[in-house]
């Protein structure tokens, strides 16, 4: 299979590469509008030989599905590459982005343009994940022009709604729908493989046991009152500092005694008071009624979302019983037995050192300690890591989010050479 492999990599080219994640980073999309973005994947693919589709999971929101069909399905095993559309910076609501990033949401590298700066490649979704799908497709077109035939099948699959959203309040409709959607609608539609790789950035190293989330709303109850007449004992605000701080030491606690450790890792499920709302800027002259606060709580995956539940609302309710819990997202992690992801494993670890030329080392913890599509694929039973391209937590707030040439080239070799393992070179 060597020489196949060769072949392959002769027709990867790292200009075609960079211009088409310039295109897809230049395609704004954000949480409840990937339809343009993967129109366009739909089309490329076409275009390039590998049977591009669309899949509709809601106005204006789509998955965008191609494959390489294989030659001989009995022998190998069917193989999905699975990469976000949607980008969380440059959306919708930059009043709120700016409240949650500050000056990082008007930087330029937030923005659906692509540029480059010091070698690198910046722009909204660059290496989160626009420019990781970029590097599958190049992967699976070089395949198809170096005319090597697959046993099995090669899926590619942009998907909507993945991004960490949840509908609450106000707060409602297609753009704040996210976590999994599309690829729920992917695997519930029939679109299968045998084994699946999600291409979240992880420097092209393994990950698969991920936490759970949890969203709160807690409501914090005071009396409404005009300021001649304000009465700090009912004021929700005043009445929330203590609760928010006793949140802080509780997650603390939370987080080290929940650290999940696993072959390739730790996951360490952290907690964080994320929003505060109550009266209104125009009217700072009410006391008002209520205050609502946001809290998410990771979990790990050795308990139940709802375990983690009961065990937060019994915390809340010792701190004052009247304040009122809301469960907005649950949604559960995984930590498969490593025997689940082994041969997939292997097959991407091989890959890697024949382009890296050097043996995989372990991932920081911040890794493996975020919510991605991974844990779909476990639902469904099957065998699924993250793998992706990337830099590491070591990099800056901006650095982060960029990939060099250099990066998108191997990330395409390293996915052309693990296809060609699994789905097997037809004879």
């Amino acid at each position: 299979m060597e020489d196949q492999i060769q072949k392959v990599f002769e027709k990867i080219d790292e200009d075609e590469a960079l211009s088409l994640a310039k295109q897809f980073i230049a395609i704004p999309s954000p949480p409840g509008r990937e339809g343009p973005v993967g129109e366009f994947m739909a089309q490329w693919m076409t275009e390039n030989g590998l049977s591009g589709r669309l899949q509709e999971i809601g106005p204006e929101r789509y998955n965008a599905i191609g494959r390489i069909k294989g030659v001989n399905p009995a022998e190998g095993k069917s193989l999905m590459y699975n990469g976000h559309l949607d980008t969380s910076q440059g959306g919708l609501d930059p009043h709120d982005e700016y409240l949650v990033y500050g000056e990082l949401s008007k930087h330029k590298s937030w923005q659906p343009v692509p540029y480059m700066e010091d070698g690198r490649l910046y722009g909204a979704g660059s290496s989160n994940c626009k420019g990781n799908v970029t590097t599958f497709l190049i992967a699976a077109k070089a395949i198809k022009d170096a005319g090597v035939e697959l046993n099995n099948d090669l899926i590619l699959a942009g998907v909507a709604a993945e991004t960490g959203k949840a509908e609450i309040d106000q707060y409602q409709g297609p753009k704040y729908r996210g976590h999994g959607i599309g690829t729920q609608q992917l695997l519930n539609s029939g679109v299968t493989s045998d084994y699946a790789i999600v291409v979240e950035s992880s420097r092209m190293l393994v990950s698969y046991a991920l936490p759970g989330v949890l969203y709160f709303k807690l409501t914090v109850k005071g009396h409404p009152a005009y300021i001649p007449y304000i009465d700090n004992e009912r004021h929700p605000i005043y009445k929330a500092l203590p609760i928010i701080d006793a949140i802080r030491v509780w997650g603390e606690k939370y987080t080290e005694d929940n650290v999940y450790t696993f072959e390739r890792g730790q996951i360490r499920p952290n907690v964080n008071v994320g929003s505060i709302r109550s009266g209104a800027p125009p009217k700072p002259n009410y006391q008002p009624a209520i205050l609502n606060m946001y809290v998410d709580v990771r979990t790990s995956p050795a308990r139940s979302p709802l375990d983690v539940e009961k065990e937060f609302r019994t915390f809340v309710r010792g701190l004052d019983p009247e304040i009122d819990v809301v469960c907005y997202r649950s949604q559960t992690g995984t930590a498969p037995e490593a025997s689940f992801v082994e041969d997939l494993s292997n097959h991407i670890e091989t890959s890697y050192r024949t382009v890296y030329e050097k043996e995989p080392i372990p991932l920081h913890w911040e890794q493996h300690s975020r919510w991605h599509d991974v844990i779909i694929y476990h639902e469904h039973g099957i065998p699924c890591v993250k793998c992706g391209p990337g830099p590491g937590p070591e990099h800056s707030d901006i650095t982060r989010r960029s990939l060099s040439p250099d990066e998108l080239v191997k990330a395409a070799k390293m996915f052309a050479a693990t296809a060609l393992s699994i789905c097997q070179v037809a004879e």
